[in-house]
């Protein structure tokens, strides 16, 4: 069949590049499989390098030299199957680079030969492409145009002294920029021409530190051609020889005939800036400063106590105070000082540990000093280790309502802190937990439900350990709950009385009656529960429950039971609506034995007796008469009617409504309200009812009885009992 053709889909091309950046070359087909690639440059193969290297199929420039990276590149696809071979057209970078240098002396050849006012020229080797453009420095200010003492040569690079002299003295240096970047000269051109008329400076004052009262020496010397004249400034005014200065801001001077200046007893007025002058025949004055400070230094910060880990790298910097001159930092142990090399040393002002042990706890000092004296603070280092065990919580058995102890005893070089868990929860000091300076946990009074997991963490910076203990609790003989001491029993019902408890072991509980005698008949006991079937009067009295079990013993409750007739109602209250202004009556009796008694409570709240108004009372038949109420007398009233063995209550409401116009007529003296007349009407006509239907009984019984006997009955049932009871 036809071979593929390779096609090309992208191909490199020429392009702008800037030396030290990055750039690609591109290189795609239509179709690669079974497509090699290939890149050469100027026809010879590209190896890849970490600066240039094919990335697929593209060649990939981490970093573009100007040098390597010239010539003309060609992206070469070859198929493997067929052999056919492709390749593209050659492209190119177009490099962008400047690249510093230094400044040269160019005429005339050696510095030798520069003599005052022969010509310089010096020479920037800075360079790039494009063509950058240069300026020109003398001691870092940049030269101005326009001056008739030197020229610039922007295509030769140079800078031109026409006639060189003293005044040209100084560091020449020279910068480039262009549309690559902007970059000065690495090493630059000192010229110094010496004309011996000019002043020289042959002795060059230095800058003094000294201490207040001590005495300053400025030496200072010219030399020229005739000798030139010098003198000294402070702040700008001369200084003359003076042993009692007139004016207290100038210091104590003395100017000797080599040009030296000396000060006798510095004090803060006499710091600052001294100036020599050297004066010439030619040139300008030659000026030299020296600067003259009082030495001081200011006090330490202190440290706060630090506590490190142990086996564990430590570095601790000591704060250098500020100070002139600025002190010099130390660390001592012992008063020796710290080495500065080996497992403990110092560096400047950081004193370190690479691994601190015990024995590397205890004081350190750190000292800073100076001319105008030492200061130092003392930092105390305590190494923290990791907690060891002395004694470890353990599985305890404890007794119930005793107090118990679980022991978690370590040790460490810090002392540690102990933290006990109960079922995973943190246990904090109350009433019955307390926890003593050496870790013992201590349970006041030991509770059924403290049988359970307790964790003990001991712990330090360093680091912590845990341990645990299963604590089983051994439980005491008890009842569950205590039997009530006094209960009480209905009469003439079937009551049950429970006694129940618990120990190490099942306990056996019996009934007795507490005098000896047996129980009656219908008394018995199972479980610890005593049934009585039917109680009687005679059942009153004091019963002993006896719970017992073999490890333990046994233990007794009391109980006194009281038989009684609880409560019951005879008359309850009820709902009443009475007139504003009229009484209203509420009917309470209860009966039962003991007997009961009756409170009344009026709206939540119980009405005394003794504190009630005068028109509120409650009867000796336990009634509550409210009289002239009111509408703030409605509302719920309560009967409560209680003995020693039980209560009950019961409720009605009154309502207070305003009187109808008719009625209101009938004047004050009618104060029977319409419901009570309704009420005792209704009472009576039963009342009178009831008492006919009985005489017709009677009545007609009687008739039946004097039939009978005529016939002789012969079962001799009484006729009128066989008539009540409703038989033929």
């Amino acid at each position: 069949g036809a071979q593929a053709m390779i096609h090309f889909t992208k191909e490199p091309y020429s392009q702008d590049a800037l030396h030290g950046r990055s750039a690609i070359l591109r290189c795609e087909v239509e179709d690669s499989t079974d497509v090699e690639f290939e890149w050469l440059q100027n026809g010879v193969p590209v190896q890849d390098t970490e600066q240039r290297f094919k990335e697929g199929s593209n060649l990939q420039f981490a970093t573009v030299d100007r040098h390597r990276d010239a010539g003309d590149f060609q992206c070469v696809a070859r198929n493997l199957l067929t052999g056919e071979e492709a390749r593209t057209t050659n492209a190119s970078f177009n490099i962008k680079w400047i690249e510093t240098g230094n400044v040269v002396l160019k005429q005339p050849a050696s510095v030798a030969e520069i003599q005052p006012s022969s010509t310089v020229v010096l020479r920037c080797h800075i360079d790039g492409h494009p063509r950058p453009t240069w300026q020109w420095f003398r001691d870092g200010a940049l030269l101005p145009d326009g001056r008739n003492t030197f020229s610039v040569s922007n295509k030769e690079r140079t800078l031109t002294l026409q006639s060189a002299s003293p005044d040209d003295n100084g560091l020449y240096s020279c910068c480039a920029r262009s549309a690559v970047g902007f970059v000065c000269s690495q090493n630059n051109f000192t010229l110094n021409i010496i004309d011996e008329s000019f002043p020289q400076a042959v002795v060059v004052p230095q800058d003094l530190i000294v201490t207040k009262n001590e005495e300053a020496m400025f030496d200072c010397q010219f030399a020229a051609v005739p000798p030139p004249t010098q003198e000294w400034l402070f702040e700008d005014s001369p200084v003359t020889n003076r042993s009692n200065p007139a004016s207290p801001h100038m210091p104590r001077t003395t100017v000797f005939a080599n040009g030296s200046l000396l000060i006798t007893q510095v004090r803060a007025r006499s710091t600052g800036v001294y100036k020599c002058v050297g004066h010439g025949q030619r040139g300008k004055s030659l000026v030299l400063k020296a600067t003259l400070r009082l030495a001081e230094i200011e006090e330490m910060a202190p440290f706060s106590p630090k506590v490190l880990t142990a086996n564990q790298g430590h570095h601790i910097a000591c704060p250098v105070p500020r100070g002139i001159p600025t002190p010099q930092v130390w660390w001592e142990r012992n008063q020796e000082r710290v080495p500065t090399a080996g497992r403990v040393y110092q560096e400047g002002e950081q004193l370190f540990f690479t691994s601190i042990t015990e024995t590397d706890a205890g004081t350190y000092t750190c000292h800073a000093a100076n001319k105008a004296g030492e200061k130092k603070q003392e930092l105390s280092i305590t190494v923290a280790t990791v907690p060891k065990w002395v004694e470890m919580p353990k599985d305890s058995q404890l007794e119930e309502s005793k107090p118990g102890y679980l022991h978690c005893l370590s040790k460490a070089s810090l002392k540690p802190t102990v933290t006990w868990y109960r079922n995973g929860v943190s246990i904090s000091e109350d009433s019955r937990f307390e926890i003593s300076e050496n870790g013992t946990l201590r349970i006041n009074n030991v509770e059924v439900y403290d049988g359970t997991m307790y964790k003990c963490v001991s712990s330090t910076p360093a680091g912590s350990i845990e341990g645990y203990a299963r604590v089983h609790v051994l439980e005491k003989l008890k009842f569950t709950p205590p039997p009530q001491p006094l209960q009480c029993m209905e009469f003439d019902k079937e009551v049950t009385v429970s006694c129940s408890a618990t120990g190490r072991e099942k306990p056996t509980i019996q009934w007795t009656k507490t005098d000896g005698s047996s129980l009656p008949a219908h008394v018995s006991h199972n479980a610890g529960i005593l049934s009585f079937h039917k109680v009687s009067r005679s059942d009153s009295g004091n019963y002993t429950c006896i719970a017992s079990n073999s490890p333990q013993g046994e233990i007794r409750a009391t109980v006194q039971l009281v038989v009684a007739v609880y409560v019951t109602f005879k008359l309850e209250p009820e709902p009443t609506t009475v007139y504003q202004g009229h009484t209203a009556m509420f009917q309470c009796q209860a009966e039962g034995d003991p007997v009961p008694q009756i409170q009344w409570k009026g709206k939540d709240k119980i009405l005394d007796p003794g504190k009630l108004l005068p028109r509120i009372q409650i009867m000796p038949n336990g009634s509550l008469v409210i009289y002239d109420v009111t509408t703030e007398d409605s509302g719920k009233y309560t009967c409560i009617a209680g003995n020693s063995c039980n209560i009950k209550h019961r409720e009605a409401f009154l309502y207070v409504v305003d009187k109808p116009a008719a009625e209101e007529d009938e004047g004050p003296g009618s104060h029977t309200p319409y419901k009570m007349i309704q009420t005792i009407g209704l009472s009576v006509g039963a009342a009178v009812a009831y008492i006919i239907i009985v005489l017709g009984l009677m009545f007609y019984c009687k008739k039946r009885r004097k039939a009978k006997r005529l016939k002789k009955h012969p079962e001799g049932e009484e006729p009128e009992m066989e008539c009540l009871n409703g038989e033929a």
